[in-house]
């Protein structure tokens, strides 16, 4: 690693932040002048809230596996836009593996490249205590820019480094092969309209405005439709149902600037789509976090994120479980805006993104 290198990662890593920041902030301005009847400053739910993130490996992400979403909903007729991109890398080969299903077979698999996902998500208050969503996500798969940045990065701090000492730099290649045929086989930039998904929140022993430090849940449901291209790896070709639990603590009774949540769900895969061949019917997730205020406008924030595996394959990248560590913060911008910027490493290694970033922005636009 050259001298330079670190700051090249540094001026990598603001680029990248600096044009997130332009594309999320777009939705936004378009309802800059509305007038809504409550703020983020009066519910704090801002400070509380987990992290939009999820697993961003890109055989993964296409069954769109729902992020933890807290134990608050929008007011009755209140509604939020928000606009979130992520940006994950992964370098990770595994070759030569045995599955031990029915029969023994080979496979391996090349994961290089990076994913980029854009989602708009459109939130409407139904009652007191229901909200339901809409989420259009938009994918693109690329070689990318950062693979310098992340070399030096885990460099810096002695972690390890994937596959990228053995590929080219800022290259492309999604490979899966099974028995000497090759059932993906992705090398040319891709992007396109993913799946979109229905959310539909009910929160259960709670309500908005009670005792902060009494334990809350929320039961949330939700459908993926099957609108993206499994062929070029923006939707998995199958529609997905899930359903989960949030459960929090918004305010701990002895450190009242502290909180923290989990959830545990299940999803179901229907039949065909991508690699149906190897492809589980269900999977189940679970995440656990906690949030600190440190400051009027500031909350710092980390999670752990896992699932299992949705693949009948011995790959370290799809065998499960997982395991993802999240840290990050949100930013109350004005009354109306809230800013998430947070950072994902693998802890398992390879069951996940070496790294990844995501910004989100959520804003109240409107009471009907």
């Amino acid at each position: 690693m050259t001298s330079l290198q670190p700051l090249l990662a540094l001026r990598e890593l603001l680029t990248f932040l600096r044009f997130s920041l332009l594309i999320a902030c777009l939705p936004t301005t378009l309802f800059a002048d509305t007038k809504i009847g409550s703020t983020f400053s009066e519910s704090g739910h801002w400070r509380y809230q987990p992290l939009p993130s999820s697993n961003r490996n890109p055989l993964v992400q296409v069954h769109d596996i729902p992020a933890a979403s807290g134990v608050s909903t929008l007011a009755k007729h209140h509604t939020q836009w928000s606009s979130t991109l992520d940006m994950a890398s992964i370098s990770s080969q595994s070759m030569n593996s045995q599955s031990l299903s029915n029969h023994q077979a080979n496979e391996s698999l090349l994961l290089d490249g990076e994913t980029y996902r854009f989602a708009l998500k459109l939130r409407h208050g139904l009652s007191e205590q229901s909200d339901l969503s809409i989420t259009l996500p938009f994918i693109a798969h690329s070689g990318g820019f950062t693979d310098n940045a992340i070399s030096g990065w885990h460099d810096i701090f002695g972690l390890p480094n994937g596959n990228r000492a053995s590929r080219p730099d800022n290259s492309l290649d999604y490979r899966y092969q099974r028995n000497g045929q090759n059932l993906i086989a992705l090398n040319q930039s891709t992007k396109g309209i993913g799946d979109i998904r229905f959310d539909y929140r009910y929160r259960l022993n709670n309500t908005n405005k009670t005792d902060n430090s009494r334990i809350k849940s929320l039961i949330q449901m939700g459908v993926k439709l099957p609108t993206g291209n499994q062929d070029q790896l923006t939707g998995s070709g199958a529609t997905t149902l899930s359903s989960s639990l949030q459960i929090a603590q918004t305010q701990m009774a002895n450190a009242r600037d502290w909180s923290w949540h989990t959830s545990i769900g299940a999803l179901w895969v229907s039949g065909g789509g991508l690699l149906n061949e190897i492809k589980k019917d269900w999977a189940f997730y679970g995440s656990a976090g906690i949030s600190w205020q440190s400051s009027d406008n500031i909350a710092l924030k980390a999670q752990f994120e896992t699932h299992t595996a949705m693949y009948q394959s011995e790959t370290d990248e799809l065998k499960g479980p997982t395991g993802q560590l999240v840290i990050g913060l949100s930013a109350k911008i004005n009354p109306d805006t809230v800013i998430d910027l947070y950072f994902t490493e693998d802890l398992i290694l390879h069951s996940s993104p070496d790294i990844g970033i995501g910004l989100a922005i959520y804003r109240l636009i409107g009471k009907r």
